[in-house]
């Protein structure tokens, strides 16, 4: 039934005035007994069913029994049962006057079956890999010190040449292994290993939650991004090497986590709580209709999200539920950060009380919280202020938001394939200096609040926007293109040299393609996966990027998450609109110094006479249009020429001593 204008007088207000509950839901696991909780306040009856298996197609399958639960003032429905549960599937059967007896999973399961159709008592302990005990978070003195690479965890492996075993392709457990090149003794190194030497200190993957696209029980090659949640709080199965154990694609997503650790990799899971995979019947649906989601006056569903349904994040008892499931994700798994999916159709209420929860951690300040702050419609209550970019100034610092300014400055409007941005043609510089300084003179209170990006799973990946922009007619995405390398190697000069948080998708580095394909969300595996060759075909990009990396961490000025540094600079401009540059001030090597950076978009050289603007003194190079580190590469004086699509990066001479 679509229309829920019958159940809304339910919803909403009246529910969380009554009947708001601040305790613990769902299967409360110990050896003695578990006790299942459910939230359910308009429901006429709910009961809890026991199976043996996750699913009616293996062996021994059977309903062990349906066991009636009480109710409380709170409208919680509660059952115990006596004795160890551990591996115990269960649903609830939920009966409503509107819509008779529905069976749905529990919202707040930690583990399921095959698929995430049945719940599953789980007892966490069995679970911790081996040294789980040791394994300790990697944090940040400040959100500017992350260096974040996105990627999916099918990506990352998929393909031959990643060097990981068969049975690890595509999944948890291939992040957990040492690996070269087709896994040939001698080879360049891949995977983590890869990303230790590029010097990477941050992974986002995208969502590796359960969720619905995919078919657990098939063996055939499917892919999804994961942009569908049906189970918030366990791990999908088609990333474990067995989706049938409920506890196997929990240990295995734990391994993983534990293994970036080690490499001191710090990890951020995508999150989306915006929307549910399904809208009628999904858990939410059936717990508690026109509850957990919002929707229009003609009583249909409000779908911000383009997803078909926006969940109502400022009704209290899902406000809940997104504070408790971070916090779980926090400390069962010991994330690092978290990334919030369309975060702007949240209310800033939510996503400060989700930063106050993680806050109390140890260290808890420090656990990362960026999202995609769009100013999108959707149904709110009147009154409700959304987490967009416009509210900013609602969050705490440590919060953030990605910067579609900057990654449209950079390389041209993400949703015009053939505009062009300052990389391509030298244009939008304005634009550019707004966006490397964090948009602090608009959105963002300080740098520690924007998150620069040129590239990410969502629209082409840089390498395939910068040949379409350039060559219209004949991109030939599975080509290097010398021109387009070297926009690709300015584009990454301005990156991380901006103020701010930067982040690439995974292979940006390499010129990944997908062959012009702007939204490969279910396309095939094949186009979707790195191909791990190309760190052989690109090492000139890879080892600028590397070098790119080095001098970020080298040079403080550039992860100040103040104000103070980048409003302290000197700005610097050409006679023609496509050249820009500006000096930063700050400690690096232990001393208080002065760079200047210089960029040339055009496809001519741009010359900077540094003596009209009082800077005469002698530069040392750390950038150029070729290499890029910490170790000089030329000196300069007076009127600097920086050659066609270029960045060069300069030290003044005397203040430093690597």
């Amino acid at each position: 039934m679509n229309n829920y204008k019958h159940v809304l007088a339910n919803s909403g207000v009246l529910l969380d005035k009554y009947y708001y509950f601040d305790g613990k839901l769902g299967a409360i696991y110990n050896k003695e007994c578990t006790e299942f909780r459910l939230w359910s306040p308009t429901a006429t009856d709910v009961k809890v069913r026991f199976f043996s298996t996750g699913s009616d197609s293996e062996p021994g399958a059977k309903v062990l029994g349906t066991y009636p639960m009480t109710k409380n003032d709170k409208g919680v429905w509660s059952y115990t049962a006596v004795g160890d549960l551990a591996g115990m599937y269960y649903t609830y059967l939920v009966s409503h006057s509107d819509f008779g007896e529905r069976e749905t999973g529990d919202i707040y399961a930690r583990a399921a079956g095959v698929n995430g159709n049945r719940s599953m008592v789980v007892n966490l302990e069995t679970t911790n890999p081996q040294g789980w005990e040791n394994d300790k978070r990697i944090l940040f003195e400040h959100p500017t010190d992350a260096i974040i690479w996105e990627v999916q965890v099918r990506d990352f492996s998929y393909c031959e040449s990643s060097g990981v075993s068969e049975k690890h392709r595509g999944k948890f457990m291939a992040f957990t292994e040492h690996t070269t090149l087709f896994g040939k003794e001698g080879a360049p190194a891949t995977c983590v290993d890869y990303l230790k030497e590029l010097g990477i200190n941050c992974v986002q993957i995208n969502p590796f939650y359960d969720f619905g696209s995919i078919d657990e029980a098939s063996t055939a090659d499917q892919y999804n991004w994961g942009y569908d949640p049906k189970n918030f709080n366990l791990p999908e199965g088609s990333f474990s090497t067995d989706p049938y154990k409920g506890e196997v694609r929990i240990r295995e997503c734990k391994e993983m986590i534990k293994a970036l650790h080690e490499a001191g990799i710090a990890v951020v899971m995508d999150v989306v709580y915006n929307h549910t995979y399904s809208s009628v019947g999904s858990w939410f649906d059936i717990s508690v209709p026109g509850y957990y989601y919002r929707y229009n006056k003609d009583g249909n569903w409000s779908n911000g999200s383009g997803c078909g349904n926006d969940t109502a994040s400022e009704h209290k008892m899902y406000r809940k539920f997104m504070i408790d499931s971070i916090m779980y994700w926090a400390q069962e798994y010991h994330l690092d950060g978290f990334r919030f999916d369309l975060m702007g159709l949240h209310d800033t209420d939510t996503m400060n009380e989700i930063r106050k929860a993680l806050n109390t951690l140890e260290n808890g300040e420090k656990i990362l919280m960026y999202g995609e702050a769009w100013d999108m419609f959707t149904a709110c209550q009147p009154g409700t202020i959304m987490a967009n970019q416009k509210n900013m100034h609602y969050l705490p610092n440590n919060v953030a938001a990605f910067c579609d300014n900057y990654r449209d400055a950079v390389k041209g409007n993400e949703f015009e394939q053939h505009s062009c941005g300052f990389v391509q043609n030298g244009s939008r510089r304005n634009e550019l200096f707004r966006a490397v300084r964090a948009e602090t003179d608009f959105w963002a209170r300080t740098p520690s609040q924007a998150v620069n990006y040129a590239s990410c799973h969502d629209g082409r990946t840089m390498y395939d926007k910068l040949c379409v922009s350039v060559h219209h007619n004949n991109p030939q995405y599975d080509k290097r293109h010398e021109d387009i390398v070297r926009m690709n190697k300015l584009a990454a000069a301005i990156m991380y040299t901006s103020q701010g948080i930067p982040f690439i998708l995974a292979g940006e580095e390499m010129a990944r393609t997908k062959l012009g394909e702007h939204n490969s969300y279910c396309s095939p595996s094949k186009l979707n996966r790195i191909d791990w060759t190309r760190i052989v075909e690109y090492k000139d990009l890879v080892d600028y990027y590397k070098g790119l990396i080095k001098l970020r961490k080298a040079f403080a000025p550039f992860r100040d998450h103040t104000e103070g540094t980048i409003h302290k600079g000197m700005w610097l401009f050409t006679d023609n609109p496509t050249g820009a540059g500006y000096t930063l001030e700050g400690e690096a090597y232990g001393k208080h110094r002065k760079m200047l950076l210089l960029f040339n978009g055009a496809n001519h050289q741009e010359c900077f006479d540094l003596a009209s603007h009082g800077l005469t003194g002698w530069w040392d190079a750390l950038v150029n249009h070729e290499e890029a580190g910490t170790e000089f590469i030329g000196e300069y004086s007076r009127v600097i020429c920086v050659p066609p699509t270029s960045a060069l990066i300069l030290v003044e001479q005397d203040e430093i001593n690597p």
